[in-house]
């Protein structure tokens, strides 16, 4: 980390205070403190005026001082007051804040706008679900992550919307936004807002007017592509969920589960379930259209943009499990996990830079809906129950035992093309040297008891979580297949969204 400077302030000013003169120099009197000042060759008068400018943010020394054009003695002075927390800012970020806040509004207008579009082509079918995430929104139940229960939208209390991967989704997101960014469902209100007032229709406890436009400046705290990321991911699964894309294309009878078991008796079962689930999907979009490549094409380079950005916030979802309280071999476990696994975006994004991407294009991408889904997903798994985040991590990691031919194919196609394999392989190397894919064993060797509802949330969590890395990768192949030049996802500056 760097050190401090005094630069660093947009509009600084000395605090008032009380100037007399000492025995030998100038006294600063701050409440009950006092500050002695004396500098060799310059007279106390001088120090004394300089001092005085100093308390006013618009005074000609400021602007000298960061012009280099001041005597030495003047920067060695407010470094010394700086350093006694006399300096403070006087920028109180209003004005940053004013126009971050219309920058969210104007990405909430420009996302609803689009939503409303597709909304208002099929209002009928759109209706019901649009009552139903308003409801998601506005549900701000005590103790909801606690102690999970039935898994989201699977059960017969759901209704027609039972199975429906968009909005298990969309509760994934809303369950992070509410313990990580919770200035992200005012956003969601206000677009959700915005697309009610265009289809000409609200739900009957629809949320005041003026509460999101009031509570939006909240969202100015918000990083801008965070923001853009997750209105682009909202209203994404918001479109698909009356679709027959919306719906779960895995399922699992987990009400036979009646009995406790064993975390080692939950990762064999969860294994089971994952290799039966991959062999009735069958092959993807992605991995048809990846071993049929012959070139480094968009398609190629689009899968490292999206996994550098997966590898970029990966270790977040570590952090809720690091602060657990579990037994001193699985936090020890779980810390190793997390140095390991630290700092692999660089992998990533070297193989995008070999690839010919400009790194802070790179790093200024929007991820697409399904890859920012993947890590709040995880996080949330691992805040609400470790046995569920424990079973689905092989999803990540993979299956023992089994290997990725599309993997392999695209790290020969880079290295073939740019002699840049080595990087590529490195990443998989490295999980590979370090045993990940036994990871799930390994942690759920430390759980000896598992009770029948937590193995029924654990699997279904594990089945979803292959769903999401299943359709992750077809929505490259979608996004990113048809491009002959390469283009990020976004909105602005010469990107575009993903449309359905």
């Amino acid at each position: 980390m760097e050190r401090w400077d005094i630069d660093r302030y947009r509009r600084p000013a000395l605090v008032p205070c009380e100037l007399s003169a000492g025995i030998e120099g100038l006294t600063i009197g701050v409440g009950d403190d006092a500050v002695d000042l004396s500098f060799e060759g310059v007279g106390r008068d001088e120090v004394a005026e300089v001092v005085t400018q100093l308390m006013r943010p618009s005074s000609d020394v400021w602007m000298r001082l960061n012009e280099g054009a001041c005597p030495a003695w003047v920067r060695t002075l407010t470094v010394q007051l700086d350093a006694l927390s006399l300096i403070e800012e006087t920028d109180s970020g209003i004005d940053s804040v004013r126009s971050d806040a219309q920058h969210a509004m104007a990405l909430c207008r420009d996302v609803a706008k689009r939503l409303a579009a597709v909304v208002g082509r099929r209002p009928g079918m759109y209706r019901e679900v649009l009552g139903v995430v308003h409801q998601m929104l506005a549900n701000d139940a005590p103790n909801r992550d606690t102690t999970p229960g039935a898994f989201p939208f699977s059960g017969k209390e759901s209704g027609p919307f039972a199975g429906n991967f968009a909005l298990q989704s969309l509760h994934f997101q809303v369950a992070y936004a509410r313990q990580n960014a919770p200035e992200l469902l005012f956003a969601w209100q206000h677009m959700l807002g915005e697309v009610f007032r265009e289809a000409g229709w609200h739900p009957a406890a629809a949320i005041p007017d003026d509460a999101p436009l009031q509570r939006l400046h909240s969202a100015a705290s918000l990083d801008s592509l965070d923001l853009e990321m997750y209105l682009l991911s909202f209203a994404h699964f918001v479109e698909i969920a009356p679709l027959r894309v919306g719906r779960r294309m895995t399922s699992a009878d987990t009400e036979r589960l009646r009995q406790p078991c064993s975390g080692l008796a939950l990762a064999a079962r969860a294994e089971r379930l994952l290799l039966s689930a991959l062999d009735r999907l069958g092959s993807n979009a992605y991995a048809s259209a990846a071993l049929a490549s012959r070139e480094v094409t968009p398609l190629v380079k689009g899968l490292y943009v999206e996994q550098y950005h997966v590898t970029d916030r990966f270790v977040e979802i570590l952090g809720p499990l690091l602060s657990r309280r579990l037994k001193r071999n699985l936090r020890a476990r779980l810390f190793q996990y997390f140095q390991e696994e630290y700092g692999h975006e660089a992998f990533e994004l070297a193989t995008c830079v070999a690839l010919g991407m400009n790194e802070a294009e790179v790093r200024a991408s929007v991820p697409l809906p399904l890859t920012a889904l993947y890590i709040d997903a995880y996080t949330v798994l691992a805040h609400r129950l470790p046995t569920a985040f424990f079973t689905s991590i092989m999803v990540t990691e993979g299956l023992r035992d089994q290997h990725s031919p599309v993997h392999e194919h695209i790290a020969a196609l880079v290295e073939s093309a740019l002699h840049a394999g080595d990087i590529v392989a490195k990443h998989g190397e490295t999980n590979d040297e370090l045993n990940h894919p036994s990871l799930s064993r390994l942690f759920l060797a430390d759980v000896a008891h598992v009770s029948a509802a937590e193995q029924r949330y654990s699997l279904e969590a594990a089945l979803f979580m292959l769903e999401v890395n299943m359709r992750q990768l077809e929505s490259v192949a979608f996004f990113y297949g048809d491009q002959t030049r390469l283009q990020f996802h976004g909105l602005w500056e010469g990107r575009r969204p993903l449309e359905i």
